[in-house]
C-alpha cells in the first residue's frame, strides 16, 4: 500500500446499543506508525459490551465514559502491510499482536503495545495478547509468593488467565470462584486451579478460611469488575492481606470499607497501569509483557486455546455483539476471523 490510500472498514458504536460498519480510507503509514491487516481480533466480552450496552465507568457528574462514537477492539493479531520510517526492525510480512481496533486495515502507532508473533503461536492464540499483558501487570502489582493462597473471584478470560500464572508462580492452593458452573468446568479443565467454588452452592468464605487454617486467603483477585463483589473479597482475604482490582469496575461502587480498615487490607489497583518506561526499578513495561505472555504460548505454559468458545466471521461481528447484549453466559473467548 506504499504511497497510496487504501480502503477499509472498522467496527463503530455510534451509540448505546447500536453497531454497524464505518468505511474508511487508510493513508499510508507515517513515521512510527505499520499498516496492519487484521487476520484474527478478539472481542472482549466485558470492557466491549460495557461500552456497546452504555453502562462503562458511567458517572454524570465526572462525564468520564462511556464516549460515542466509540470504536471497539483492543486485541488484534495481523500482519504488517507496509512500515513507516523509524520502524525498524518491523517490516512488510511480520505477524504483528496488537491493540488494534476491530477493522481491515488500519494504521498502528503505539508500537510499546505491538509484539511479533513466534512461529509457534497461532493468530487465535495472539489475540489473547493485549489480555494476558495485562493480568502479568496485575500479578506483579500483587507480588504473590510461593506457598501463598491464592484466590480469584471471576472467572472470564482475565480471572482464568490470573489462575494459570498463580499456578506457575507456585501459589497453593489457587482457588477459582465464579457463580456460572460452565465457567468453572472450563477452569477445571485448564487445569490449573486447586479447588472451585460457587457462591450459590458453597459457603465461599467458610471454605477458603478452612483451607488456610482460619486465616483467609493471602491475595485475592477480583476479576469481575462488578463492585458488589468486592466485599466477598474482603472476607476472603486475611489481616494484612492483599486485594488485587482485576476487573475494570463500574459506577456506582458501594462497599464495606470498615473490613479494609480494621483488618487492615491493601487495596492494589493494577488492570491497564504498565509502567510507561523501562527503569532500574522496573523493566516490565507494557512491550516487555506482550513479549514474555508470547513466550508462555509458544512453550505451551499458558493455554488459551480453550478459552475460545466462538469464532465468528468479522462480516457477522453487529450481530454477535447484539447476541452477546441479549444473553453472553454461553460466551467466553469470542475471535473474529478476518
Amino acid at each position: 500500500m506504499s504511497g497510496a490510500y487504501v480502503s477499509s472498514r472498522r467496527l463503530v458504536f455510534p451509540g448505546p446499543q447500536e453497531v454497524t460498519w464505518e468505511e474508511l480510507q487508510v493513508a499510508p503509514p507515517q513515521h512510527g506508525e505499520l499498516a496492519v491487516e487484521s487476520r484474527r481480533s478478539l472481542i472482549s466480552i466485558g470492557t466491549e459490551l460495557a461500552f456497546f450496552s452504555g453502562r462503562q465507568w458511567t458517572n454524570p457528574g465526572r462525564g468520564v465514559l462511556p464516549q460515542y462514537p466509540a470504536y471497539p477492539g483492543y486485541s488484534n493479531a495481523g500482519i504488517v502491510v507496509a512500515a513507516g520510517e523509524g520502524t525498524a526492525p518491523w517490516q512488510e510480512g511480520d505477524r504483528i499482536a496488537s491493540s488494534a481496533r476491530h477493522a481491515t486495515v488500519q494504521n498502528v502507532r503505539n508500537l510499546d503495545g505491538a509484539v511479533a508473533i513466534p512461529q509457534a503461536v497461532s493468530d487465535e492464540e495472539a489475540t489473547f495478547c493485549t489480555l494476558g499483558a495485562t493480568v502479568l501487570n496485575a500479578y506483579r502489582r500483587g507480588a504473590p509468593q510461593l506457598g501463598e493462597c491464592a484466590v480469584v473471584v471471576g472467572q472470564g478470560i482475565l480471572g482464568q488467565l490470573a489462575v494459570q500464572y498463580l499456578r506457575l508462580g507456585g501459589c497453593d492452593p489457587v482457588v477459582a470462584v465464579d457463580l456460572d458452573a460452565k465457567r468453572l468446568a472450563l477452569t477445571e479443565r485448564v487445569g490449573a486451579a486447586t479447588y472451585l467454588l460457587n457462591p450459590s452452592e458453597d459457603d465461599v468464605v467458610a471454605a477458603v478460611h478452612d483451607l488456610t487454617a482460619g486465616r483467609g486467603a493471602d491475595i485475592v483477585f477480583e476479576a469481575t469488575g462488578l463492585t458488589e463483589t468486592y466485599d466477598l473479597t474482603f472476607a476472603l482475604t486475611r489481616p494484612y492481606g492483599r486485594v488485587v482490582g482485576l476487573g475494570s469496575p463500574r459506577y456506582p461502587a458501594t462497599v464495606d470499607m470498615q473490613q479494609v480498615h480494621i483488618k487492615p487490607l491493601q487495596i492494589i489497583g493494577a488492570i491497564g497501569n504498565h509502567p510507561s518506561g523501562e527503569s532500574k526499578e522496573n523493566r516490565w513495561t507494557r512491550g516487555a509483557h506482550m513479549a514474555f505472555f508470547m513466550d508462555l504460548l509458544a512453550q505451551n505454559r499458558v493455554n488459551v486455546r480453550d478459552l475460545i468458545t466462538h469464532r465468528v466471521p468479522a462480516d457477522e461481528a453487529p450481530n454477535i455483539y447484539l447476541k452477546l447484549l441479549a444473553d453472553r453466559t454461553a460466551y467466553l473467548g469470542v475471535i473474529l476471523e478476518w
